[in-house]
C-alpha cells in the first residue's frame, strides 16, 4: 500500500523557518568592522543571504584576496555575535503551525548552510530545538547548497526517500538543492 503522508519534512533555517537577515547582517557587520569593513542589511539581503560565507565574504574582502584565515576568523567572530542579535529574528508563524500539526506523524529535520552553533542558538531562543529529530549543518557536509548533499543525508538518516519527503525552502540556492533531491518542494516566498 502506498503511503499517502510524508515520512519526513525537512526545512531550511534562515529565510524559511525564521527571518534572520537582520540577525546575520548585524553579526557579520560587527565581525567585518573589526577588520575595517562593513556590510549593510540591504547588501547582506541581496548578495549574502542563503549563501555560504566562503562564497560571499571574498568579494567583500577583495583587497585580502583569498585569505582563508581571514575569512574563517570573520565567520568565527560572526558566530560569537549571533546570539546577541537574535532579538531581531522573526519566526515564520504559518510554517510553525504547519510543522506543529505534522509533528506527531512525521520526522522533522532541519538542513542549513549555517553553523551548528548558530542553528541551535536560534532554535533554543524560540524554544523549538526539541521539535527536530535531526539537524544537518554546514559542518556535516562536504558540499553546501546548491548541492543536495545535506538534504539527501537528512533523508538517509531519517529513513525517508524523495517520494516520502517534503522540503520547505526559500532561497534560489536552497531551492536548487531541494529540487535536485526529487522530493516535493514548497517555496517560502515571504512571511
Amino acid at each position: 500500500m502506498e503511503c499517502k503522508y510524508p515520512t519526513a519534512v525537512l526545512v531550511d533555517l534562515d529565510g524559511t523557518l525564521f527571518d534572520t537577515v537582520a540577525v546575520n547582517a548585524a553579526s557579520y557587520r560587527r565581525a567585518l568592522e573589526e577588520v575595517g569593513f562593513t556590510v549593510t542589511d540591504e547588501y547582506y539581503a541581496e548578495h549574502c543571504n542563503g549563501k555560504n560565507y566562503r562564497d560571499f565574504l571574498p568579494p567583500i574582502l577583495e583587497e585580502y584576496g583569498d585569505d582563508l584565515d581571514m575569512i574563517e576568523q570573520i565567520h568565527d567572530h560572526k558566530k560569537a555575535y549571533y546570539s546577541q542579535c537574535l532579538g531581531s529574528a522573526r519566526k515564520n508563524e504559518a510554517l510553525f503551525a504547519i510543522l506543529d500539526a505534522m509533528r506527531p506523524m512525521v520526522y522533522l529535520g532541519l538542513v542549513t548552510t549555517g553553523s551548528r552553533q548558530n542553528a541551535t542558538e536560534i532554535l533554543d531562543h524560540f524554544g523549538c530545538r526539541d521539535w527536530f529529530h535531526l539537524i544537518v549543518t554546514s559542518e556535516d557536509v562536504d558540499h553546501n547548497k546548491p548541492d543536495p548533499e545535506g538534504y539527501l543525508q537528512a533523508m538517509e538518516l531519517l529513513g525517508s526517500t524523495p517520494e516520502t519527503t517534503v522540503i520547505f525552502e526559500d532561497s534560489p540556492t536552497g531551492l536548487a538543492a531541494a529540487r535536485a533531491t526529487g522530493a516535493a518542494v514548497f517555496a517560502v516566498d515571504r512571511f
